[in-house]
């Protein structure tokens, strides 16, 4: 609730940049390095904007003049982000290891195979991410190794990347669980450790020649020679 909280301050303080007329020049350097145009910006009701980008980051490195410019026009809004500034600073850090994650996640390239090792780093780093941040460790929080952080926030973040881990575990349980055949990297391997059933195929499949050079060159090319290993051509 209270990361929540924080999230809709930047939120609260975008808007009130970008309804003020006379302060386009603020708003313009908030935006330099988004994907957005400025003028095509609308007022940002949702989370998910700040995800996009580097608006958090840009937030962050303009957070000085942000609060000096809130002190006449909404100076409650500014001492509420203030007093959450280091939460925003670790949303920054936390959102560029998102962004990150989603790139890896796309391309045409991307497969069963690759997804769940793009997955299972990203749990392991939350993991490392936690157990260095309990300690005090922020050497993988950049922007929050500047802020001076409490025992009380620290204990937040740590709550917050635990439950992170679990709902990314949960949300993700199929493709984590999934169990990938050996033969699948490497069809030219030891075929008594495969399933019975697929045996014969792969025997002939690790003698043709011809299909090894165009494995070799990412095209397997076994779809009609090879019916039962259709199944795993998707992974």
């Amino acid at each position: 609730v209270r990361l929540h909280e924080s999230l809709h301050l930047v939120i609260d303080a975008v808007n009130r940049i970008r309804s003020n007329a006379l302060n386009t020049r603020l708003f313009a350097q908030l935006c330099e390095e988004n994907d957005e145009h400025c003028d095509q910006l609308l007022l940002h009701t949702e989370v998910r904007w700040l995800s996009k980008g580097l608006c958090l980051t840009r937030f962050f490195a303009l957070f000085e003049p942000i609060v000096e410019f809130l002190d006449t026009k909404d100076r409650i809004l500014k001492e509420n982000l203030m007093k959450r500034k280091t939460d925003i600073a670790y949303l920054t850090d936390l959102f560029t290891k998102f962004n990150m994650v989603n790139l890896q996640l796309q391309g045409d390239s991307l497969n069963l195979i690759k997804t769940k090792s793009i997955l299972s780093a990203f749990l392991a780093r939350v993991k490392l991410m936690k157990q260095n941040i309990g300690r005090g460790e922020f050497s993988q929080f950049p922007n929050l190794s500047q802020t001076s952080c409490q025992e009380d926030d620290v204990s937040t973040y740590v709550q917050h990347l635990n439950a992170l881990y679990s709902d990314f575990e949960s949300r993700f349980e199929d493709i984590l669980t999934m169990v990938i055949p050996l033969w699948i990297f490497s069809p030219y391997g030891d075929i008594e450790e495969t399933n019975v059933i697929i045996q014969e195929e792969l025997t002939e499949l690790s003698t043709n020649e011809e299909l090894k050079v165009q494995f070799k060159n990412g095209n397997s090319g076994c779809k009609t020679t090879y019916p039962l290993l259709i199944p795993y051509d998707g992974i």
